[in-house]
């Protein structure tokens, strides 16, 4: 598990106090595993913890609803190794005073301070007072009723067995604050959230807006290795669209859908290969998504956690649902879209999603599990077939002006190949490409994506499928 702690060191002493102890730090904070327990009566998890130290600047605190769950600072932390009381009252006291009113002012409470003990300094210090009463006078001075808000961590580069019982009880008391303060903050967003979610009815309600928000809670949980609460978070953001557009189609139309009414003027296909696709994403938190950018971002990141979920066949099941579903969803929108344009669509994502699927398996266990994926290359089928038909490339006389011209076009919307499949020399867009540039290479495309569909069907034992597949061949051939 990773959590952000923002640790605090003002001065430039204690700056290189904390530089000296991250290391050792950064290595034994996370060995130990503690016990997350959730709200609402969540299952507890055993987690590790790691933090991200940064150092402390008053423009890092979060601002009033700020809804950045990621970026939050769950834990601030002090720290020195001040032996000496006239530099204590002169200097420390009030660099811990304006830290604290700095956090004051932004409501955060969750904080620590570090006194470090060490043997060479006192050695080498005159007007000290004994360490537990500089300790005392800091508990005094800001913690009287949270005296456990300050420890001592004693001689911790020494390699002593005083030293490491000091660094084991200061790495539990670190572990168990951090703990509370990021299951408190979560708490508090996930009722946020809920809240944003019940003003939904409201005027000026934001899908988009609140999918960002709901995708902060994905994101902290895909962080924590939580795949599956992830995955929750955007199911139920496709299940809060779907249901708008159903309701849409029955003459209840929220006034942010008309967003997704646009016409459609990209059709490249489901993106796959990056784990987050920032362009779709900031299309979506700048509300300029069409209906395919959105579906094509949500359901990348389902696959996305599918795959780390090791269930790669359950994205082929997801992906077939959502080709069919957009296609009708696009009629309930009565979304204007070129002819053949939905069909290269759903053609790229056939063959995205396969090939996403056979990147992550092995040939053995792909040929296992034909059941799953014999849908995608039936539907892929099907769509070059109607795009054959389209562009003039299954006449006898072969395509005409026009025919050529609507081939220009439905290429163009197809945009410049993405980087990350220009060297694959069987990639989605090139073979989309290469079956439409003659009548010749669509006859080797549409016949090789036949007989391997015909196979599969044959292999599972679905001859009905197969024979519905071979009518289509017929057509063709005749």
């Amino acid at each position: 598990m990773a959590v952000n702690c923002f640790i605090s060191c003002l001065g430039a002493g204690d700056q290189n106090l904390f530089t000296s102890l991250y290391p050792t730090l950064s290595q034994q904070l996370p060995r130990e595993p503690m016990e997350w327990r959730r709200s609402y009566g969540r299952a507890p998890k055993m987690i590790h913890l790691e933090s991200n130290f940064v150092q402390f600047k008053e423009e890092l605190l979060p601002k009033e609803g700020n809804k950045a769950l990621l970026t939050f600072p769950f834990l601030h932390i002090y720290w020195t190794e001040c032996c000496d009381t006239e530099v204590y009252k002169t200097t420390v006291k009030d660099d811990i005073t304006k830290w604290q009113n700095v956090l004051k002012a932004h409501n955060s409470v969750d904080w620590l301070i570090v006194v470090v003990e060490s043997d060479a300094k006192k050695k080498n210090k005159t007007n000290i007072l004994p360490r537990t009463s500089i300790v005392d006078k800091i508990r005094n001075d800001f913690c009287n009723k949270q005296s456990d808000r300050c420890v001592v961590l004693s001689d911790p580069l020494k390699d002593s067995s005083r030293s490491q019982e000091s660094w084991n009880a200061f790495l539990t008391k670190l572990r168990t604050l951090l703990l509370m303060s990021f299951t408190k903050n979560l708490g508090k967003f996930e009722d946020d959230m809920r809240t944003l979610r019940e003003k939904r009815t409201e005027p000026g309600w934001s899908f988009c807006e609140y999918f960002m928000v709901q995708e902060e809670l994905a994101f902290v949980f895909e962080m924590l290795q939580q795949f599956e609460d992830a995955l929750v978070q955007y199911d139920e953001l496709d299940a809060l669209f779907s249901q708008y557009v159903v309701n849409f189609g029955a003459g209840d139309g929220a006034n942010w859908l008309t967003f997704f009414c646009q016409p459609v003027r990209s059709w490249n296909g489901l993106i796959l290969r990056k784990p987050i696709d920032m362009e779709k994403r900031e299309l979506i938190q700048n509300q300029e998504a069409t209906l395919l950018d959105l579906r094509s971002y949500l359901f990348s990141r389902q696959c996305t956690l599918l795959i780390f979920l090791q269930r790669p066949w359950e994205v082929s099941q997801r992906a077939l649902e959502l080709l069919h579903n957009c296609v009708q969803e696009l009629k309930l929108l009565e979304v204007s879209v070129p002819p053949g344009a939905l069909d290269c669509w759903v053609f790229l994502s056939c063959l995205e999603v396969l090939q996403r699927i056979e990147g992550c398996c092995d040939r053995a266990q792909i040929d296992a599990n034909v059941s799953h994926t014999v849908g995608l290359w039936s539907y892929a089928t099907e769509k070059l077939k109607s795009l054959g038909y389209l562009c003039g490339l299954v006449s006898e006389k072969g395509p005409n002006s026009e025919d050529l011209n609507r081939t220009v076009d439905l290429l163009a919307g197809l945009g410049a190949e993405r980087p990350e499949t220009a060297n694959a020399s069987q990639s989605p867009y090139k073979k989309l490409k290469e079956a439409l540039s003659s009548v010749e290479a669509f006859e080797k495309h549409y016949l090789d994506l036949s007989h391997a569909t015909i196979e599969m069907y044959t292999n599972i034992g679905r001859i009905r499928s197969a024979k519905l597949v071979g009518k289509d061949l017929a057509e063709f051939y005749m």
